[in-house]
């Protein structure tokens, strides 16, 4: 997949060509605009403001108590780039604009509302390069909404991926204590706990992500089979003897010395035989084709946190390094699954 510029007509299809120029120009330019145009209309609400039915800027202005004149501008952009349909004064949804960029849209619709946060940070990516110092946003979050959003995206994006992880692990025999390192709103430990009907699950996380999973573990009714560490993953204890070491979307959160300090934590948890598993983004390194997706998420991880996905063939020699053997691996979709077992 890559991002590219069609022409919508003959004319525009004969500029393009003759111009080749154009082609990095609109690119950069559009790039730009459809962004915030995006993140804003979703952080302002504006597309379930018309779920019901169409409306006027002026309509939507006083609904949203904000400026009809910036809301004309923002729905006259939004029906150019083709998020809405103008019928005269009145704009709509669009069936795909319906379907993922209103509340019910679930992992796309969450993920863009850390639009606003990540914008913030990738104005900052030329003094990151050239500095090379960037903070962890997990320690300093960019917004008074930042963290909200943020584990808000982690248990949509846990319940969709959860099964498929599950599927993969092939855990035998069935695991009795996991650790869930970093599980947020506690997505995957509700869903091994569930699988696996005499696990106990201990989730380490920062105390932000434990008041926003203490409700659904309740909810699941699991209380009296996951708990929460509170701790800094880098500094705080693993303890010992677990039967699963669990890193979701972790790796990628961290710089390369701290990725090999956590296996290194996670080899030492475990009981011998025991497994890691590692759930992340696929990058296939040096002789392979990034996709558009995956150059982009290794952008917006490296502005927020100073880390990046990391190629398969560093994971794997990471994992040797530490002492792991019986490493198995499979690419599904944009994922990595890897499991590992402690000799």
């Amino acid at each position: 997949m890559k991002l590219t510029i069609k022409p919508e007509n003959i004319l525009e299809a004969i500029a393009l060509n003759s111009r080749k120029e154009l082609q990095p120009f609109l690119l950069g330019m559009l790039g730009m605009g459809v962004s915030q145009v995006l993140v804003t209309a979703i952080g302002m609400n504006v597309f379930d403001a018309l779920q019901d039915n169409p409306k006027t800027a002026a309509e939507l202005a006083i609904q949203m108590d904000c400026d009809p004149h910036g809301m004309q501008v923002l729905l006259e952009s939004l029906d150019g780039f083709g998020f809405l349909k103008r019928q005269g004064q009145h704009y709509q949804l669009t069936q795909d604009s319906a379907r993922w960029l209103t509340k019910s849209g679930g992992l796309i619709y969450d993920f863009l509302r850390l639009g606003g946060d990540i914008s913030h940070q990738l104005v900052l990516l030329e003094k990151d390069i050239r500095t090379g110092e960037v903070p962890n946003f997990h320690f300093n979050p960019q917004s008074a909404t930042c963290f909200a959003n943020y584990y808000t995206m982690l248990k949509s994006s846990g319940q969709q991926s959860a099964p498929n992880i599950l599927k993969w692990a092939k855990l035998n025999p069935p695991p009795k204590r996991l650790l869930d390192v970093a599980g947020g709103p506690a997505e995957y430990s509700i869903a091994f706990c569930q699988k696996y009907p005499n696990l106990k699950a201990d989730i380490l996380d920062l105390p932000n992500a434990i008041q926003a999973g203490l409700p659904q573990i309740e909810q699941a009714g699991l209380g009296d089979r996951i708990q929460y560490i509170e701790g800094n993953l880098l500094e705080t204890d693993w303890g010992n003897n677990y039967d699963v070491v669990f890193l979701s979307n972790i790796l990628h959160c961290l710089t390369a010395e701290q990725c090999e300090i956590a296996l290194n934590q996670a080899f030492q948890a475990l009981h011998s035989g025991g497994t890691v598993l590692i759930n992340d983004l696929f990058h296939p390194g040096e002789q392979g084709k990034l996709s558009s997706p995956i150059s982009l998420f290794s952008l917006i991880y490296y502005v927020t946190c100073g880390g990046r996905i990391w190629p398969q063939p560093t994971i794997l020699d990471w994992l040797t390094k530490t002492g792991f053997h019986q490493i198995r691996i499979s690419k599904y979709r944009l994922a990595l699954f890897v499991s590992a077992q402690k000799p």
